[in-house]
């Protein structure tokens, strides 16, 4: 009816959560429902998942799945999104290649799509709604079990040549071994971490107070022991700083963003790992450009991609 506001199905497909989101893409969540991922059922065993919790979200919203204007997807892994199909999945098996856009236009009788990595979902939510609200340009970074990019420009995500952009967890950065280089992500995202501390505990340098030593070492362990005072936890962390300093310095000389916004999982380890990256890139940020702009935790915990597909759902149909 005129003068009612539109409702947009919002979809964030990850490795390990699933979430359905039911709203007018402005912020607000009318409906919500949270799942966990199986991998072993594989793509097709999540898009069952999606099926079968829609009818219950409609049903939580008080509304018909006629009233959904549009769908938007924040998914976990890099996409076409001008095709609306998924590339891959590093960590689900079954999605290479899928025409999404086309699967939710048949199967959840919505017409409009609109198919992004959640990590450009999440940085057009933190750029409208939450720490990054009104400032421009933004660089969005989510540093979780691995760790991606977004660059919000007059409030629309940059997309490159249009299969994305700013994979800041690919860029190289220094190991800390003399004239050695990695990839960001294998040192500064929570696996990288989980992966350097499980390396020192096999060769017998870390044992984390209350481990039993009968599971793998987890990037929590290494932040927990790190907090105590645990010199060897404390290495693998200045060194996953520096690494991401040393990326976010790249980032800054390039697009000179107006705010740094840093999510995900290993974000929330508290002020003094945010205060070590911020001394990594004050030192190796171009020095003109100090001053210009800020780093700053996101807002918008684990809502962050279902608020960024519920936006990127309005925008496919309302100007």
């Amino acid at each position: 009816m005129e003068g009612e506001e539109p409702t947009f199905l919002g979809i964030e497909i990850g490795g390990t959560k699933l979430q359905l989101a039911l709203g007018p893409g402005d912020g607000r969540i009318v409906a919500l429902r949270r799942l966990t991922v199986e991998p072993v059922h594989g793509a097709s065993g999540i898009r069952a998942q999606i099926v079968s919790a829609l009818p219950a979200l409609l049903d939580d919203a008080r509304i018909d799945r006629s009233a959904i204007v549009a769908a938007g997807v924040g998914f976990g892994g890099p996409v076409d999104a001008l095709e609306g199909r998924i590339e891959r999945s590093f960590q689900i098996q079954g999605w290479e290649g899928f025409p999404l856009s086309d699967w939710i236009r048949r199967e959840l009788g919505v017409r409009a799509t609109s198919v992004h990595n959640d990590a450009d979902a999440a940085g057009l939510a933190e750029s409208r709604f939450g720490a990054g609200r009104g400032l421009d340009p933004l660089l969005y970074i989510t540093v979780g079990s691995g760790i991606g990019g977004a660059l919000i420009l007059n409030d629309r995500i940059y997309r490159g040549a249009g299969r994305g952009a700013v994979e800041i967890g690919h860029i190289l950065v220094p190991t800390g071994d003399p004239g050695k280089w990695d990839e960001l992500e294998r040192i500064a995202s929570g696996w990288g971490i989980a992966r350097a501390g499980q390396a020192l505990f096999d060769a017998g340098r870390f044992l984390p107070e209350g481990h039993d030593g009968t599971r793998p070492i987890s990037g929590l362990d290494v932040a927990q022991a790190s907090q105590k005072g645990v010199a060897e936890a404390l290495a693998v962390l200045v060194r996953a700083q520096e690494a991401l300093g040393f990326a976010i310095a790249q980032a800054v000389a390039l697009v000179a963003p107006r705010r740094i916004v840093i999510g995900g999982g290993v974000s929330m380890i508290g002020a003094s790992w945010f205060r070590g990256v911020r001394e990594a890139v004050d030192r190796l940020a171009l020095s003109p450009f100090l001053g210009s702009f800020e780093i700053v935790p996101a807002a918008l915990g684990e809502e962050v991609v279902i608020q960024g597909a519920l936006a990127l759902a309005r925008d496919s149909v309302l100007p």
